[in-house]
């Protein structure tokens, strides 16, 4: 690119003035059109014609990769009493490949992107790609990941509601603010999602909800009805027994993103331990055994806790000993709630068959090892029976 022709980019934004900001563009589009650029070129459009007025971008079609926040020159709506921002602008920087998800799923939501990348195709034929996509699950599996990583690999900016702003205590304001968001988004290529989705799409049959409630629930349901097909709405919720019937029909596909089976626990510790432990060897097959029930999340937070631990020692750069894995591990495993439960028991149990000896619990735990041994004898005594 040349210079001048980024400097004019950049005075034309600063000064505010659109028209000049558009030549300035267009001047530097052409330029690399000529150099042959034709992708950069398609990509430059791409990225500023989501902040325009004027009508909505062909579905189906990315918007470009941007480094930075669409936000910076895009007011979002807020809320009227708060003031705060009802949605942030979020350009994501992943791709699937860097989530670690059950066949079943990554073959779903290639499904999807490739109905996406397509859509012209599907729309000759009377077809319509999907555009909904709500995400069920345990809290940290992964499924706000998911979504931004989709989000990431169609090229879309992501408009994050945000709950803080969204549910006002005021009368019919919460109403009000969704039918803001969806307004905002309508004339642009764009990723809705709604985080959190029972907060806001809970039964309207529940006794103990006001009226309020069923009337915010009403006016999601039919501003999820008008959206256009330029938006890609997508939904995640921890709890989606509390759904309301009808919001399961809006929706063109629901996926269930569960705890994280053995493939996907090793990919998120290979993972983990290039950003955290590094500079450690540490056997990773006990870490997929002493991970096993595990979220995501979970697993990241106990290896950055056994990174924290392992340089706080300011030991030598080399193998983590097993025992200071079993310290860090028993303190995230949280299954217990004192030494004489039986799920205390099981989680030595698991780091006993992780190679951890008898002797070696003594150490960790304080428990003697003869009453270690006592009470791994009961528990296989009365798996027995």
């Amino acid at each position: 690119m040349k210079a001048s022709m980024i400097i004019d980019l950049v005075n034309a934004h600063s000064r505010g003035n659109e028209d000049q900001f558009e030549k300035a563009l267009s001047n530097l589009v052409c330029d690399e059109e000529r150099k042959g650029n034709s992708a950069l070129a398609l990509s430059l459009k791409n990225a500023y014609a989501p902040n325009k007025r004027s009508g909505a971008i062909t579905p189906g079609r990315p918007v470009a990769n941007m480094s930075y926040s669409v936000q910076s020159h895009t007011t979002v709506p807020k809320d009227k009493d708060s003031t705060l921002d009802l949605i942030d602008i979020l350009q994501p920087n992943i791709k699937l490949s860097d989530v670690a998800l059950s066949e079943k799923v990554l073959t779903t939501i290639h499904q999807i992107v490739d109905e996406q990348n397509q859509s012209e195709e599907l729309l000759k034929t009377g077809n319509f790609p999907t555009n909904s996509i709500l995400f069920c699950g345990p809290p940290g599996c992964g499924k706000t990941m998911t979504a931004n990583a989709l989000a990431g690999e169609l090229g879309l900016p992501v408009a994050y509601v945000r709950l803080d702003g969204l549910v006002s205590s005021y009368l019919g304001q919460t109403g009000t603010n969704i039918r803001k968001i969806f307004e905002f988004v309508k004339g642009k290529r764009i990723m809705l999602f709604l985080d959190e989705f029972d907060a806001i799409a809970k039964k309207r049959d529940d006794s103990h909800e006001l009226g309020e409630l069923k009337r915010v629930v009403t006016t999601l349901l039919q501003n999820i009805d008008e959206m256009p097909a330029n938006v890609f709405l997508v939904a995640a919720t921890n709890h989606h027994h509390l759904l309301d019937p009808a919001i399961w029909r809006r929706f063109d596909i629901s996926l269930l993103i569960e705890e994280p089976n053995e493939q996907q626990r090793e990919k998120i510790i290979a993972g983990a331990m290039t950003q955290y432990l590094k500079d450690y060897q540490i056997d990773r097959k006990t870490l997929v055994v002493l991970t096993d029930g595990m979220s995501g999340a979970q697993i990241c937070t106990f290896l950055r806790s056994l990174a924290k631990f392992s340089v706080l020692k300011k030991e030598k750069k080399s193998n983590i000993p097993i025992e200071d894995i079993g310290k860090i591990w028993l303190k995230h495993a949280a299954l217990y709630v004192s030494e004489d439960s039986e799920d205390f028991m099981t989680s030595l149990s698991k780091l006993r068959d992780s190679g951890v000896s008898v002797r070696m619990l003594e150490t960790i735990t304080g428990i003697p090892k003869s009453t270690l041994s006592y009470r791994f004898n009961k528990e296989v005594k009365s798996d027995e029976q």
